[in-house]
């Protein structure tokens, strides 16, 4: 069997005994096929009993032995060392624990905050009554066409990835994080959830307006799920429900206001429309400057050609969504 020396430079660090995290290094022998948790395990188990991480299913479904490879957020137990080196191309891997959680020790990290978050937003199936049987005699039906609007985020294992690599989980001490803004989201299109859109107010306390749709969590998931869609989604059941005073709603409906106007976004009325004046003010200097060079058009804008055919596809796609 195929078999390479491989070093991985692990970042260590006891907050018992260490001042600061530091890195060392360990050089074994990896066979194809190996994973990245068999050689921690392997590793633990020949060179260095005192090496902690997180792992339990081996089977990418429990979500606890995520961690930075090489700087990028993978499931330990899913990812294969040879894969890791063909991509860098090295022989050395670099293993760290996830961001935006405080480190217990080495590779484990504290789930408490980002857990934490998602408790509070219940994230749980309050059953509406009227769709709800009350006894177990009878089926609560979910037809296909309404599970297909949620399934996705049903695959959602827990593993904090998204929330390691999300910038307005950094910034924002508020703010909700991936996940747990899917979560609200996935119950808010249940067909057997009380709360229903109601949920999106939820989403709004937790600043889900915030998200800057970097798309981060989406590339980070283990299981090829996007939170930011769900947020996306979320923000509309906001609007649906009238939290329209916060300039995120506001950009949403300016945007929207231009397509119907004339198909094309009339960036010179988006400022006034999303902060009013405030926005003017804020965005003067940059204001000047596209009129000194000749590239402010007119807050008066003809509609395109197209603007039916477009103001149609409009049509169809919300009644889609």
């Amino acid at each position: 069997m195929e078999s390479r020396k491989v070093t991985f430079r692990i970042r260590r660090f006891n907050p018992k005994k260490d001042e600061k995290p530091y890195y060392k290094d360990y050089t074994i022998d990896v066979s194809k096929g190996m994973t990245i948790l068999e050689a921690l395990q392997y590793i633990k188990d020949n060179i260095d009993p005192t090496l902690a991480f997180r792992a339990f299913c081996r089977s990418a479904i429990c979500g606890s032995c995520s961690v930075k490879i090489n700087g990028y957020p993978k499931l330990a137990c899913k990812t294969q060392v040879f894969n890791e080196l063909d991509v860098y191309q090295t022989d050395t891997l670099t293993i760290e624990p996830i961001d935006n959680m405080e480190v217990i020790r080495d590779l484990i990290v504290d789930w408490d905050k980002a857990i934490g978050k998602m408790e509070k937003m219940r994230p749980y199936l309050i059953p509406d009554p009227q769709v709800v049987p009350d006894t177990l005699d009878e089926e609560s039906k979910v037809y296909p066409e309404e599970l297909k609007k949620y399934d996705s985020f049903t695959d959602c294992i827990l593993c904090t990835t998204c929330f390691s690599v999300c910038t307005a989980v950094k910034h924002d001490e508020n703010y909700g994080g991936p996940f747990g803004l899917a979560r609200v989201y996935r119950f808010a299109v249940d067909p057997r959830d009380s709360l229903k859109k109601e949920r999106s107010k939820v989403g709004y306390s937790f600043d889900m307006w915030n998200c800057v749709r970097c798309e981060k969590c989406a590339d980070a998931c283990p299981k090829h799920i996007a939170p930011v869609d769900g947020i996306m989604k979320l923000r509309g059941l906001s609007i649906e429900v009238g939290l329209k005073d916060n300039p995120g709603a506001r950009h949403v409906m300016a945007f929207y206001k231009s397509l119907l106007e004339s198909g094309m976004l009339n960036e010179v009325l988006l400022p006034l429309r999303t902060k009013g004046i405030k926005g003017v003010i804020e965005n003067l200097p940059l204001g000047i400057k596209m009129i000194l060079k000749g590239k402010a058009h007119s807050p008066i804008m003809k509609p395109i050609k197209e603007h039916e055919t477009l103001l149609k596809v409009m049509k169809v796609a919300m009644e889609v969504e």
